[in-house]
């Protein structure tokens, strides 16, 4: 028997969420799959809130929580089916034909549960069989999604791995509507190839365009101040031209303000040359950061040194968006003072605990990879990962050699991809100026000052020297040739 299929909705509440230029996407993956000849039934599921007009279909199964096991159960029963494949309604590049040779796939292997982990999330199906979800026993965790409960447990089922080239996942896009910036990227493919392409034809769409890729800052990295009190061995504050000021609170509202043009949701990194926590209004910063609906998530990177109860209970009461990076290289005072110049061990482990009771998988702490840090790196692991805390083995930046590599190991993959910092990051100097990169710590090569320029403007400025490295024509100013951070992602 054929396997049915069940558009299911992740979040949608109503149709325009399900709406890809002017098409209803359940209405195009309908039409897409009933072509298939290994295709049977055609369901539909979303959440108890959605209140669109599929409502009305006699196949729409309505659901109050996620596609955990029980669920599966409940579907299993109300259908009839022995296989389900499962799409994702936010799917508008999905390839009908990718998913005919992944139901034969399944079929032709009598598999229990059939995915792909080359295929991007929007180009992808699962196939569920009724055994499997017979066959799963009891567990602590029962509302975890099905396909979490299969590859965790991947050896106690029949499962097959479906593969298809090319493979993109390099590009780190997920295909689905529902997500902003993926569906800007889906919008400037189609409209450039004048219909939905078909999944060979992406890559290479991409190649030869990557302006596509090219739509708004999604990382804004952003200089609040040059003080620090610390000394840091690997630290390039020493070797700025001039010390870098306070940024003024009015070009910070006024950035913010500009980057709304965009529409897209963003990330607001605090780090730069000194410590974020040291400028005079950082509460304030903070305050009207939080504020920022486009803003997903606010990271400080901090020495912790001023992390204590002020912080702590901004955190509690305001900081839902915000995540605390703590630079800690040191596992005892000396090794502490060694590194990081000053004696401060016992005050800054004082405030990450502290701070770990209230801030849960929001706080990491940061180790530089370095020879120095070498010798203790196993106990500094032990006695962290005790306190539950997530941990960050950060790779030395060398700034272009303005300072001392200190590394003991070179993580530089062999092949080049294309720098995910001029692809996806803005950085902001205290003064206002944008840099060329974050490697351009003094803006010697800045594309503007937001004090001057609109962030779109400056971004569209940026966009030319994006597409030269993309097709590895690399700038000589500043020399991005011998830079090795080209493959280090943000958040």
């Amino acid at each position: 028997m054929n396997p049915d299929v069940l558009i299911y909705m992740e979040s949608a509440s109503g149709d325009e969420e399900l709406t890809f230029s002017g098409s209803f996407l359940p209405d195009v993956l309908a039409k897409a799959l009933g072509t298939l000849n290994n295709v049977g039934r055609i369901f539909y599921s979303a959440s108890s809130t959605y209140s669109g007009r599929l409502i009305s279909n006699k196949n729409f199964i309505p659901r109050t929580g996620h596609d955990d096991v029980e669920f599966w159960k409940d579907i299993f029963t109300r259908t009839g089916s022995d296989h389900i494949c499962k799409i994702d309604a936010e799917s508008p590049f999905l390839d009908a034909s990718l998913i005919r040779e992944m139901i034969d796939q399944h079929l032709t292997y009598l598999a229990e549960f059939t995915f792909s982990e080359n295929l991007p999330p929007g180009l992808s199906a699962e196939v569920i069989s009724k055994e499997l979800i017979a066959s799963i026993p009891d567990f602590p965790d029962k509302t975890l999604p099905l396909s979490r409960v299969i590859r965790t447990n991947i050896n106690q089922f029949d499962v097959e791995l479906f593969y298809k080239e090319p493979d993109i996942r390099d590009k780190r896009l997920s295909f689905l509507s529902s997500d902003a910036r993926d569906k800007k990227i889906m919008e400037n493919i189609s409209s450039l190839h004048g219909k939905i392409p078909s999944y060979p034809e992406i890559k290479g769409i991409i190649e030869n365009n990557p302006e596509v890729l090219y739509i708004g800052p999604s990382y804004l990295e952003v200089e609040l101040t040059g003080s620090c009190e610390l000394d840091c061995l690997y630290c390039y504050r020493n070797m700025l031209a001039k010390p870098h000021p306070d940024i003024d609170v009015g070009l910070l509202k006024n950035i913010f303000e500009q980057m709304r043009s965009f529409d897209l949701p963003y990330n607001v990194c605090y780090s730069g040359s000194g410590e974020p926590m040291m400028h005079p209004k950082f509460y304030e910063i903070l305050a009207l950061t939080n504020d920022e609906p486009l803003v997903e998530s606010i990271i400080v990177e901090t020495s912790g040194l001023q992390a204590d109860g002020n912080y702590l209970n901004f955190v509690l009461n305001q900081g839902s968006k915000i995540k605390t990076i703590v630079n800690i290289s040191g596992m005892n005072s000396e090794t502490y003072l060694k590194l990081h110049g000053r004696d401060r061990f016992e005050q800054v482990q004082k405030n990450i605990l502290s701070l770990n009771e209230a801030c849960n998988d929001r706080l990491f702490i940061q180790i530089m990879k370095i020879n120095e840090t070498e010798p203790f790196l196993d106990a500094y692991y032990d006695f962290w990962e005790k306190q539950k805390l997530a941990i960050i083995l950060q790779k030395q930046n060398t700034y272009l050699g303005r300072v001392q590599d200190r590394r003991y190991s070179d993580l530089t993959p062999l092949d080049r991809v294309p720098c995910w910092h001029l692809q996806r990051d803005l950085f902001i100097l205290s003064d206002g100026r944008v840099s060329f990169c974050k490697q351009d710590v003094d803006g010697d090569w800045s594309c503007g000052s937001a004090a001057a320029e609109t962030i779109p403007k400056i971004w569209e400025m940026k966009k030319e020297s994006f597409i030269k490295d993309y097709k590895k024509n690399y700038a000589t100013a500043p020399d991005c040739r011998s830079c090795d951070e080209w493959y280090t992602f943000n958040f």
